[in-house]
């Protein structure tokens, strides 16, 4: 159960399979803002529900009280308003001018009485003044957009540290009001299917879990709890501050509700146990890709952003924001000569065009190629005809213990790694000697780090596509061996015997 349209998310459909394919009746429960449910059911045995979310409580908490600023819609509604106002109140005094070279013969349109006019420029003026004071917190937050990581990262741990000792200003119920919406939408599907194990993804719906496993034992049915905790919610990057301090008060008061938490690298796992003084350390399940062989043909990603094979290719697989450090990228192609990027996106939103328009700023624009998504579970093939991996992660607290998807995709197509300097996936590069390692958001450092990994290309592709053991390690075979001991133990804890696999 995640919090988000369960089809779209790669881990979550790969848990959702590898339970079916143990045996269980495996049903992932999504949420999305529509007219209907919606289901799917595959092949392999796995379903999916995607619960409507009609906006209500959201409603009700942001609208019951006048709001004192704007946020970035509303700011630029509000400022379309004011030019409106703006527009007619100079439009009279264009007409007068206009009129004076008419002909005669022409009637002339009637004027609004002085008194008229009087009133409309000070409306325009008290109107364009309340915009301005009313956006102000949206323009520091535009403004922002444009500061270096460096300083924008400053900026997030101060204003998180604030937010820590004013918690009142970042409760969950009045900061995500969204979520109470999305739990009360999944309460009915969740009585319905009368699950005996929730296995929730992210933060997003763990007290509709908590909530759904009160109402069992009120009825006399013990239920198990597996929290998947895929992220460093404090240390969240490019998220506002307020979200973040209402997401970890969140996960903060029902992480205790879980038998079980899962998470995606050991760094992350240490930090959760030292934060909530878990009992158990959490179970390690990788962001670990499924490769499907089956499928005769899946599309090479050289072939499909039109890059000769003689050419260096570098490829980044994942989502595009500033905090994924992709402007660092496109700079350092400046200083390579011949390499080209693939960029694989799902979404040309405003950080996609703000890459395109660097790239053009700098004569790049024939280097740098936009690819689709493929499903996921042929990724690792689409990537495999690409030379170098890229992982330019800003350093960020959650960044720096991540164990991303994209690092476990590159080692299983076997490709080199190119990470920035976030310590665990730095700390494995080293280790594993699966590439180099550069200094975030630092262009030519990271120009340095694929120089490098080009001149030693052949025997780091050698070696990884040769190395069947540390394939393993990063495949989801492993990981779903891990799930399998997960689920088979919450079930044996509800005296009900473990699904054989199929």
């Amino acid at each position: 159960m995640p919090g988000n349209n369960a089809l779209v998310d790669a881990r979550v459909m790969k848990n959702l399979r590898t339970a079916a394919e143990l045996g269980y009746e495996a049903i992932a429960l999504g949420v999305a803002r529509g007219e209907a449910v919606r289901e799917e059911t595959f092949d392999w045995g796995g379903r999916v529900i995607i619960q409507p979310v009609p906006v209500r409580y959201e409603a009700w908490r942001r609208y019951r009280r006048w709001r004192l600023w704007f946020d970035r819609t509303e700011r630029s509604n509000a400022r379309a308003y004011a030019a409106h106002l703006r527009q007619v109140g100079q439009f009279e005094a264009d007409r007068a001018l206009r009129e004076a070279g008419r002909a005669a013969s022409v009637k002339a349109p009637g004027h609004p009485a002085a008194p008229v006019r009087a009133w409309r420029r000070l409306r325009c003026l008290a109107v364009r003044l309340a915009v301005k004071a009313m956006s102000l917190p949206a323009d520091r937050e535009i403004k922002r957009d444009t500061w270096d990581p460096v300083k924008l990262e400053a900026w997030r741990r101060r204003r998180f540290a604030w937010l820590k000792v004013t918690p009142w200003r970042a409760h969950w119920r009045k900061a995500l009001p969204g979520a109470v919406d999305q739990a009360m939408a999944v309460a009915g599907q969740l009585d319905r299917l009368a699950p005996d194990i929730v296995h929730v993804h992210d933060v997003y719906l763990m007290h509709a879990a908590a909530w759904y496993a009160g109402r069992a034992a009120r009825a006399g049915r013990p239920v198990r709890l597996v929290y998947d905790a895929r992220e460093l919610v404090p240390g969240l990057a490019h998220v506002p501050p307020r979200r973040v301090a209402a997401y970890s008060a969140l996960e903060r008061e029902f992480i205790q509700d879980f038998d079980r938490v899962i998470t995606v690298s050991d760094p992350l796992a240490d930090r959760l146990t030292a934060a909530h003084g878990l009992v158990r350390r959490p179970d390690l399940v990788l962001n670990a890709p499924m490769r499907d062989d089956s499928t005769p043909q899946v599309p090479s990603v050289r072939a499909v952003a039109g890059v000769p094979a003689a050419a260096p290719l570098a490829v980044y697989a994942g989502g595009v924001n500033p905090a994924r450090g992709l402007g660092s990228v496109v700079r350092a192609l400046a200083e390579l000569e011949g390499v080209h990027l693939a960029v694989v996106v799902n979404n040309l939103g405003t950080a996609v065009s703000h890459l395109q328009a660097e790239a053009q700023r700098l004569g790049l624009a024939d280097r740098l190629h936009l690819v689709p998504f493929v499903p996921h579970d042929q990724v690792t093939r689409y990537l495999e005809s690409a030379d170098l991996g890229l992982s330019p992660l800003s350093r960020a607290p959650n960044h720096d213990v991540a164990l991303t998807n994209k690092f476990c995709e590159y080692i299983e197509a076997g490709l080199p790694v190119v990470t920035s300097d976030t310590p665990e996936q730095a700390r494995l590069v080293r280790e594993l000697d699966l590439g180099e390692v550069f200094t975030a958001d630092d262009p030519a450092d990271l120009a340095r780090a694929v120089r490098r990994a080009l001149d030693r290309l052949d025997a780091l592709k050698s070696r990884l596509r040769g190395d069947q053991d540390l394939r393993w390690r990063f495949s989801w075979a492993a990981q779903a061996e891990v799930l399998a001991r997960v689920y088979a133990e919450e079930a044996a804890a509800l005296g009900l015997a473990a699904a054989g696999r199929r």
